[in-house]
């Protein structure tokens, strides 16, 4: 898919219970320097900064050219997280915690992708990654987002094995994955069409809540998507 292209419902921007959700996942794996690898809308950003150092990455030119224009007190780079020259690209820092929603399934080359960001990381700095779950729910919101694949809780366990230490590693959203399950059904052409930012503003308005209270007792074999931690 051409990074160019929207991977993403305009809903979302404005989808604030779920929007803290996400955020409330990562605030108690959050360093003074944080890397956010693929920032899209920006949302993620504000509920958690500010930070004492912040550098958003993104692939497409045009997504961090806005950025920089839209906030010039913060710092985006456009890198390949996957690329060879990614830790050249960053020079010599390195960040307490890199944040990476919805970000991986994107990448032809997962496992090079995951092995840039953990070099990426000081010692004992941490990966949170938020991944879509459950390879049988792959449908067409998959395809119109450019995914290459979702995962289960052992795939993601094995890419990891060798690269840090695993804190945290469980399903997140389970009605969410029901949702998912049902638009399977449906033919979808457009990711920012009503039906689906209808889908998106009902869900957050009363879904999220009742999905956060369930999400515990299904963490361990369903949901749609997956919370992972990884200490270097």
């Amino acid at each position: 898919m051409n990074p160019r292209d929207k991977t993403y419902s305009s809903s979302i921007e404005e989808a604030t219970n779920y929007m803290e959700w996400l955020a409330d996942m990562a605030r108690p794996h959050l360093g003074e320097r944080v890397l956010e690898v693929g920032f899209g809308h920006g949302a993620l950003n504000r509920k958690l900064g500010p930070f004492k150092e912040y550098l958003g990455v993104d692939l497409d030119d045009d997504a961090v050219e806005q950025a920089r224009q839209t906030h010039p007190g913060e710092e985006y780079l456009a890198a390949d997280i996957a690329g060879q020259r990614f830790t050249e690209a960053l020079g010599e820092r390195r960040f307490d915690t890199i944040l990476c929603y919805n970000v991986l399934e994107h990448v032809p080359d997962d496992a090079a992708a995951l092995g840039n960001m953990m070099r990426a990381l000081r010692p004992q700095g941490r990966l949170v990654l938020f991944v879509p779950a459950m390879p049988t729910l792959y449908g067409d919101l998959d395809r119109l987002a450019g995914h290459h694949r979702r995962y289960t809780l052992s795939v993601l366990a094995t890419l990891l094995s060798d690269l840090g230490s695993v804190v945290r590693l469980e399903y997140v959203n389970p009605l969410g994955g029901i949702g998912w399950w049902a638009n399977s059904f449906r033919k979808h052409r457009s990711l920012d069409s009503a039906s689906v930012n209808w889908q998106i503003c009902v869900f957050d308005k009363y879904g999220v809540p009742l999905s956060r209270a369930l999400t515990p007792l299904f963490a361990k074999f369903f949901g749609q998507s997956i919370l992972c931690v990884v200490k270097k």
